[in-house]
């Protein structure tokens, strides 16, 4: 071959730009693909899953796995072949809770809502699609909700449960139609729950004016919640309660509210004094999933 022919086949050297957009590619698809296996929780998903819910080869969603998985932060099932969590991700979620102080700074007011409601109390947070559950209390330890949708740390869409609703209807109506579309693959795990029936739902809560549902959302469970905000009225989380019941009655709901509000109000004076990072808290209230 010919010096000439020679250099006419050599590919581009790749600059320090393309590299650096290459790298920065391959953590955000590592990043997708992390949130998309805790939104399914215990559960995991499988790598057919993976590559039709993200959008991408096979191929590649396989090459990341096989690296989150040496670095400890996936593992997978050897029965279903399953991707789940990993526990290099626990352990670090260990380290950084000390820098988030709202889950200890809550927990005082989720003993008082659960021991004056007879239910489950849950201080719920937004992360960007989803909400998840960072702390609960049992009004009765012997008999706890154990209800794994609710419990802490399980992804679920937004406005599935009554935290998980509040935020959502705190939202523009174009928001929560966006947001609840956006999840419609997955509210098919939650029984008879479809697009049309959870905006339904919050808007029956919107005129409320407060998140309220009934056993429509989760089989045998109603609940109510309220949000918690900062000083400068930005939304934190939820607070709510959740009881296996079919429905909670208007006097019952109207004497939970006073309950919440009162914690929610409290609340708010800690944060305030405890000088939690709003801005911090309030990145998971991006509606880019991707962010």
């Amino acid at each position: 071959m010919s010096d000439s022919k020679k250099i006419a086949s050599r590919k581009p050297a790749q600059s320090k730009d393309d590299e650096t957009a290459s790298g920065t590619q391959s953590i955000e698809r590592a990043a997708r693909i992390l949130r998309e296996i805790a939104s399914y929780s215990a559960d995991g998903l499988r790598l057919v899953d993976l590559s039709k819910q993200l959008n991408l080869k096979r191929t590649t969603i396989h090459r990341i796995l096989m690296c989150l998985i040496r670095e400890g932060l996936i593992m997978q099932r050897p029965t279903s072949l399953r991707y789940m969590l990993g526990y290099g991700l626990f352990e670090l979620g260990l380290t950084a809770a000390s820098q988030f102080k709202l889950r200890e700074i809550c927990a005082p007011s989720l003993i008082r809502i659960a021991a004056q409601t007879g239910c489950t109390a849950y201080m719920t947070i937004r992360s960007k699609f989803d909400a998840i559950s960072i702390a609960s209390a049992d009004a009765d330890s012997a008999r706890p909700m154990d209800l794994p949708i609710l419990g802490v740390g399980a992804h679920r869409p937004l406005g599935v449960g009554a935290g998980s609703l509040a935020l959502l209807i705190s939202l523009p109506d174009d928001e929560i139609e966006r947001i609840v579309s956006a999840n419609a693959r997955r509210l098919s795990a939650y029984g008879k729950l479809t697009v049309p029936l959870l905006l339904e739902i919050a808007r029956e809560a919107k005129e409320t004016g407060y998140a309220c549902h009934d056993s429509r959302m989760i089989s045998g469970i109603s609940g109510v919640g309220i949000l918690v905000r900062d000083s400068a009225g930005a939304p934190l989380g939820a607070i709510s309660i959740s009881a296996r019941v079919e429905s909670i009655d208007m006097e019952t709901q109207t004497q939970v509210i006073a309950i919440l509000n009162k914690e929610s109000r409290v609340l708010q004076n800690l944060i305030h004094q405890a000088n939690i990072d709003v801005a911090e808290y309030s990145k998971r209230f991006s509606d880019d999933p991707f962010i």
